[in-house]
């Protein structure tokens, strides 16, 4: 498979994740979607296997797989249920990599520690008010002695019912700072912390919620780099975010071709198998073309940033593009080859047909991505380094 020639652990990592997912997660996809939660047992399981801390350095406990690898590992997860896959890729990267780049060393030591063990993690920026317009966020943080009190609102954040702790960032300067107001924290789930869960369309299990945070006092040495820093260090671990979730997206339309396959060989219609009308046929190559496209833009993406590669947040987006709009093509045409049987919600289809929408908007909608090539293209946008 592509990329292999890079990394002869991505086949041994691939078989690893998809046992797993097929024999641990599989049972429960069905459940998970329907009742919109993950078991308890199944989160101590993704944490014993390493799936919650995926970038997280071996010296801290943790698996140390490569971005690459990471992206690989969430395909593999989506490809039988979305909600634990995005689960994991926000836990074990997006969460995972500020901490590891741009963190203290008590910070490290502690937290990163903490996701190796089996914690969660979950990255807080949407808020109400704001959600492309990340750098008009209105959460505060005010410094009081040796302490910042947080108070305000997020949203549709990933994790949020099931997070140990929080990445949280918050306007320590004016609000006409815009972005060089900002700093990133790391804030203990508490008693000052209430958390709503939201009934979202697809993607389900993945405790995506509302989190209100009520004057949460936490020491300034939970602050991730310097003052203002924090919309920065935030951009850069969604440059590696829009990589793995698109890998997410990527899982589901994998799923997608292969039921759409299946279904087409053994369907018959008008005395043959669906697969030998050339529509039907026509729709498969289309799909197979696609989902080509998409991996490969993936796997490049990672590697260039595992490389360290500048360009990677131009290949982040794009591949992040490609998964949303080729993917959601590809999704349609497998519930188009299902025909009525697509339709219902006996079908798998019609749960990734709900899943697959979410790629065209979070961590960055395609009109976003579509902003941040054409900034890149024009020198407008590098890696942060402090």
């Amino acid at each position: 498979m592509v990329f292999n020639h890079l990394d002869p652990q991505l086949p041994v990592i691939r078989n690893m994740v998809r046992e797993f997912a097929e024999k641990r997660v599989e049972p429960l996809a069905r459940k998970i979607d329907e009742e919109n939660t993950i078991p308890q047992d199944l989160l101590d399981l993704l944490g014993g296997m390493g799936f919650t801390s995926m970038r997280v350095p071996e010296e801290y406990g943790g698996p140390g797989f490569t971005l690459l690898q990471t992206a690989v590992a969430a395909e593999e997860l989506s490809r039988i249920s979305s909600g634990v896959g995005i689960l994991a890729t926000v836990s074990g990267d997006m969460v995972a990599y500020p901490i590891m780049e741009y963190a203290s060393a008590d910070l490290k030591e502690e937290y990163l520690a903490k996701l190796a063990n089996g914690g969660i993690g979950a990255f807080g920026l949407t808020e109400p008010c704001c959600g492309s317009d990340a750098a008009s966020l209105t959460t505060k943080a005010v410094k009081e002695g040796d302490e910042y009190v947080i108070s305000g609102r997020k949203t549709f954040i990933t994790n949020a019912v099931y997070a140990d702790f929080f990445l949280v960032a918050a306007r320590t300067g004016k609000l006409e700072d815009k972005h060089r107001g900002v700093s990133l924290f790391v804030v203990d789930r508490s008693n000052c912390i209430e958390v709503s869960k939201l009934d979202m369309m697809g993607y389900r299990g993945s405790g995506t919620g509302e989190i209100l945070f009520n004057e949460c006092r936490v020491p300034k040495e939970n602050r991730i780099g310097r003052e203002g820093e924090g919309f920065k260090i935030a951009m850069m671990a969604l440059n590696e975010g829009r990589i793995v979730t698109a890998s997410t997206g990527l899982g589901v339309a994998q799923a997608a071709f292969e039921d759409a396959l299946k279904y087409a060989r053994t369907r018959t219609s008008m005395g043959a198998s669906l697969i030998d009308h050339q529509m039907v046929a026509s729709h498969i190559a289309d799909m197979s073309v696609k989902l080509e496209a998409i991996r490969s833009l993936i796997y490049m993406a990672a590697w260039e940033a595992d490389q360290g590669d500048s360009d990677y947040i131009r290949l982040a987006s794009i591949a992040k593009y490609s998964a949303a709009k080729w993917g959601t093509d590809i999704v349609r045409l497998a519930m188009q080859v299902h025909g009525g049987f697509g339709y219902s919600r006996e079908s798998r289809v019609e749960r990734l047909y709900r899943d697959i929408k979410m790629i065209e908007i979070g961590d960055g909608t395609n009109e976003v991505q579509k902003l941040v090539i054409t900034k890149a293209l024009t020198g407008k946008i590098h890696p942060f380094k402090p």
